[in-house]
């Protein structure tokens, strides 16, 4: 797939093709005039069921269907690989495969989609919603408009938190009798004293799987956001880190990799098994990445009595700022493709459901007594084999679609943490989730659809092999690999992307 707009194309065509004949080729699937069948995407992260429970067919999938069957809708879960997903969609789309209702975290892919007739619009289905998520939905409701419809609804959260966090091994600077380290270059310094120190610790996690969480923030150290017009060019995707400034970042991280700080075959690694595993291990100094299973699970299996892995603030951009991009005002998008049209009332009074604070409730925590407790008032998760166990969803927020991160308050978020995590100390779990939900900004979106913005999804998975790539460079390379890695993304419509954008900033903003 080398031109990701042809697919989009061939996607759209087959959206368009099965709408005009949506009853004939996907029909309602009315049983008796009583029952709609509807299908909902399920991330499928490769979990093992036990108890004959499955991904797809489980005791909250059973329970979801006891709750919504007495409303004429049975809900169907279709696996979807998480790593790749949107592409997985794209091909089930050309299809006409693709479940009826959908996540994404691509804005640039429901842009396209919608202002090219291929989703339904909703505006028939929000006032079937819950007040309370319409009251917290409604400032980014125009953020899921394209082209005057509504295309897409919000996943909303309670609190706002980094996409991605920094982590330290605290005892590792104690013991080399350093101070916790505040900037890029304190944490340079460090990472070269764990590598001359400690042979048996690789001083920055870093895995091969092609995605952005490893080295995101570490490139945006290196720019600024102090011009709005380069914020609204580059912040809408992960051309992010393409800002200026980024070139000395990928030349640090390139010393990394030469100098052994990461670890020079992390390419190989393309499903982060050996990732995963030397973080269960605790085998790294230093970690930046959307998961915290180095606090979550590795003070359980972690064999070093002195390991002690903190979350910290450490990555200053040129400002002198320690914001990092958020998770967004929202999570993600819920769409709805045109083929389900035929089917959007029985679509509609599933998202109604899960709309509900307390149904949320529920979903998010994998059912009560399968996937969590109540203990004086706080949702205590369970750990994921615990939930598997029980016969619950492995991800139970992945479920979700209308709400997440459920808590409502900060205190809450801190308790439910130190609960569902008991192996980990109570200050590290405090400071974990208050590092999170600081210093942090939402990125600078366009409201509305661009024609560029079919070029998005390919370019995102594009800047991620770049890096790697630039990152990976042999000794003395460097310039002639990002010169040859660059052209490809230039190749891929990377220029029209960046001119589209700031000519919308020049017409809509700075006029």
């Amino acid at each position: 797939m080398k031109k990701f707009s042809r697919l989009v194309a061939l996607a759209l065509a087959a959206i368009m093709t099965l709408t005009a004949c949506g009853a004939e080729t996907k029909p309602s699937n009315k049983n008796n005039g009583e029952i709609v069948d509807i299908t909902v995407m399920v991330y499928d992260r490769g979990h093992e069921y036990t108890g004959g429970h499955s991904l797809t067919n489980n005791k909250f999938t059973q329970w979801v269907n006891e709750q919504m069957e007495p409303q004429g809708v049975r809900v169907t879960y279709v696996p979807v690989p998480r790593s790749g997903a949107d592409d997985k969609v794209n091909l089930m789309l050309t299809g006409g495969t693709a479940p009826d209702l959908i996540r994404t975290y691509d804005r640039q892919r429901v842009a396209t989609y919608a202002s090219q007739g291929g989703l339904a619009e909703l505006s028939s289905i929000v006032d079937s919603l819950h007040p309370d998520y319409l009251e917290k939905a409604e400032p980014y409701l125009d953020m899921c408009k394209f082209d005057g419809g509504l295309y897409a609804l919000p996943n909303v959260y309670s609190y706002t938190g980094k996409s991605h966090e920094t982590y330290i091994r605290q005892d590792l600077v104690e013991a080399l009798g350093m101070k916790t380290p505040t900037n890029k270059e304190e944490l340079i310094d460090f990472l070269y004293a764990v590598k001359e120190k400690y042979p048996d610790i690789i001083p920055y996690g870093m895995g091969g799987k092609t995605t952005d969480g490893k080295v995101f923030n570490f490139l945006l150290a290196y720019v600024s956001r102090a011009n709005e017009r380069d914020n609204y060019i580059y912040e809408p995707t992960f051309t992010m880190v393409l800002k200026p400034g980024h070139k000395d970042g990928l030349k640090q991280l390139n010393q990394f990799v030469l100098d052994g700080i990461i670890d020079p075959n992390f390419v190989l690694d393309i499903d982060d098994a050996k990732y995963e595993e030397n973080v269960a291990n605790g085998k790294y100094a230093f970690i930046l990445n959307g998961s915290d299973a180095c606090i979550a699970d590795a003070y359980g299996t972690v064999s070093d009595p002195n390991y002690h892995m903190i979350e910290i603030d450490v990555l200053k951009n040129l400002d002198g700022s320690y914001e990092v991009p958020s998770q967004g005002a929202f999570n993600f998008y819920v769409y709805v493709p045109a083929t389900a049209e035929d089917r959007l009332e029985a679509v509609g009074k599933y998202i109604a459901f899960l709309s509900d604070p307390a149904i949320a409730q529920q979903v998010d925590g994998g059912l009560e007594g399968l996937g969590y407790e109540v203990v004086d008032g706080k949702r205590v998760g369970f750990d994921r084999a615990t939930r598997i166990a029980n016969g619950t969803s492995s991800n139970p927020g992945d479920n979700g679609f209308m709400w997440g991160n459920y808590p409502t308050s900060l205190e809450d978020l801190i308790v439910e943490y130190q609960k569902s995590n008991p192996e980990v100390p109570a200050d590290v779990a405090a400071q974990k989730r208050t590092v999170q939900y600081s210093n942090y900004y939402h990125s600078a979106l366009i409201g509305g659809a661009l024609k560029s913005d079919e070029y998005v999804p390919n370019l995102q998975t594009l800047i991620c092999e770049f890096i790697f790539k630039v990152m990976s460079a042999p000794e003395g390379k460097f310039e002639e690999v990002y010169a040859a890695e660059y052209q490809i993304l230039l190749d891929n419509h990377l220029q029209e992307v960046l001119d589209e954008r700031a000519e919308w900033y020049d017409k809509n903003i700075a006029k």
